[in-house]
C-alpha cells in the first residue's frame, strides 16, 4: 500500500497573527473529533498549509461559520510569494443564477490549487519548517473568525509516492555520495516534482478507464430532475454533501441535511433522500393523477448539489492495492521511456531488459483497469 506521503492530512498547519506569532494547530487539524482551532480572527492573520510533498486540494470541516471580506491566496515561487486564483474564483457558474463566489470558510467546503498556476512551486522554511505552502489571509474585514475541526489535503500524488516508484525501479540516488538515497529528488534523474507528474496523469488514466476513483474529487454543481424518491449521485462513492438546493422560481433554496431536516445521504447506495415532501407546482397531469405522486414539479432540472467522492485508497482493503499497484507501474513505466538512468540502475534491474519489462507491468495494468472498470446506465 502508498507510503506515509500519500497521508490525508498537512505535515503541518500554523496559525499566524499577522505579527510575530505562528501557532501550530497541526494536531487540532488532523483531529476531526477534538478541539477546533480559530483562523483568520483579524485582517492579515495568515493560515498556513504546508506538507512535504505537493498538494493541490484542501478540504475544510468548519464548526464555526466565518464572515470575511476577500480573501488572498498566495504559494512561494522560489524568490517571493506570489499570488494565485484557487479553482473556486473560476468556476462556471449558471447564467441565470446569482454568481458564485470563492470559498470564504462559511460552511464546510473544498479550495482547489491547480498544479498548472503554480508551476514554479518551491519550497521554503516558514517558522523553521521547510515545506511546500499555500497562505491565506484575509486583508479587508474580519466580521465574524471561523474555526475548523479539521483540514485534509489532496496530495497530487495520491495513489502512490514517488518513493514507490523509486523503489519499484530498485534505483539508487546519485544525490548521495554512497547512493542510498530512497526517494527521488530536486537532484536526480528524473526530479520528484517531475515523477509526481507522472503519476498524476497515471492517476486520471486509473479514473478515466475505471469511471472510478481512490481520492478526494471536488463536484462544484451537479443538477438533477426533482424526484420525491431521492435521486442517484452521478459520482459513485459519494462522501460528504457540501449543500443541496432547490429551485423555486426566483432563487435557489438551501435545504438543511438529516433526518429531522430537509434529507439525508445514504453512502451504501450513493443516494440522496428526502426526509420530507417539498410542495412544489406539479409540470404535469395525467386523467388518473398528478405527476407530484412520484415526482415532476413546475421546473427542470430544479436540483443542484455539491459533494465530495472518493475513496480512500489506504482503508479500501478490496480495490485500494490494486488501484496503488497500476499507479505505480504506470508512472514506473513513464519514467523507464522518458528518463537516461546512466547509473541510477542497480544490476539486479538489468536482468530483465527494459523493454520486456515495460510490456509486462503495461498487460498488467490492462488487465486490473478492465476488472475495475464500472458499468454505467443512462
Amino acid at each position: 500500500m502508498p507510503t506515509s506521503a500519500t497521508n490525508q492530512y498537512f505535515d503541518t498547519v500554523f496559525a499566524f497573527d499577522g505579527s510575530s506569532t505562528y501557532t501550530n494547530i497541526t494536531l487540532e487539524m488532523q483531529s476531526p473529533a477534538g478541539t477546533s482551532a480559530t483562523i483568520l480572527a483579524d485582517t492579515n492573520d495568515i493560515l498556513y498549509l504546508g506538507d512535504a510533498s505537493r498538494f493541490d486540494m484542501a478540504i475544510f470541516d468548519v464548526d464555526t461559520a466565518g464572515s470575511l471580506g476577500a480573501l488572498i491566496w498566495e504559494y512561494y515561487n522560489g524568490s517571493t510569494w506570489a499570488v494565485f486564483t484557487p479553482l473556486s474564483a473560476t468556476y462556471y457558474t449558471d447564467p441565470d443564477d446569482s454568481p458564485d463566489t470563492m470559498y470564504d470558510f462559511s460552511k464546510d467546503g473544498a479550495e482547489q490549487f491547480p498544479s498548472g498556476r503554480m508551476s514554479d512551486w518551491a519550497t521554503v522554511a516558514v517558522n523553521s519548517a521547510t515545506k511546500y505552502w499555500v497562505r491565506c489571509t484575509s486583508t479587508t474585514s474580519v466580521s465574524t473568525a471561523p474555526s475548523l475541526r479539521s483540514i485534509r489535503k489532496r496530495p497530487l500524488a495520491a495513489y502512490c509516492s514517488t518513493q514507490d516508484v523509486f523503489n519499484l525501479l530498485q534505483l539508487k540516488n546519485v544525490s548521495t555520495t554512497d547512493g542510498s538515497g530512497s526517494d527521488f529528488t530536486t537532484s536526480t534523474t528524473p526530479t520528484k516534482a517531475t515523477v509526481e507528474q507522472y503519476i498524476e496523469t497515471a492517476q486520471s488514466h486509473i479514473d478515466f478507464v475505471t469511471r472510478k476513483s481512490w481520492r478526494p474529487n471536488f463536484i462544484h454543481e451537479e443538477y438533477h430532475e426533482f424526484n420525491l424518491n431521492g435521486f442517484h449521485l452521478d459520482k459513485a462513492n459519494g462522501f460528504k454533501i457540501f449543500d443541496l438546493k432547490v429551485w423555486s422560481g426566483a432563487s435557489w433554496d438551501s435545504k438543511t441535511q438529516g433526518r429531522k431536516n430537509d434529507y439525508f445521504f445514504v453512502p451504501d447506495t450513493n443516494m440522496i433522500q428526502y426526509s420530507r415532501y417539498f410542495l412544489l407546482p406539479a409540470r404535469f397531469t395525467s386523467y388518473n393523477a398528478p405527476v407530484w405522486r412520484w415526482g415532476g414539479g413546475e421546473f427542470t432540472m430544479p436540483v443542484k448539489i455539491s459533494y465530495m467522492y472518493g475513496k480512500d485508497i489506504a482503508t479500501d482493503s478490496r480495490e485500494g492495492g490494486i488501484a496503488f499497484d497500476m499507479a505505480r507501474k504506470l508512472a514506473a513505466i513513464d519514467v523507464l521511456r522518458d528518463s537516461d538512468f546512466g547509473n541510477l540502475a542497480v544490476s539486479g534491474m538489468d536482468r530483465v531488459q527494459l523493454p520486456q519489462k515495460i510490456d509486462g507491468w503495461s498487460t498488467e495494468v490492462e488487465e486490473r483497469l478492465d476488472s475495475l472498470r464500472a458499468f454505467e446506465t443512462f
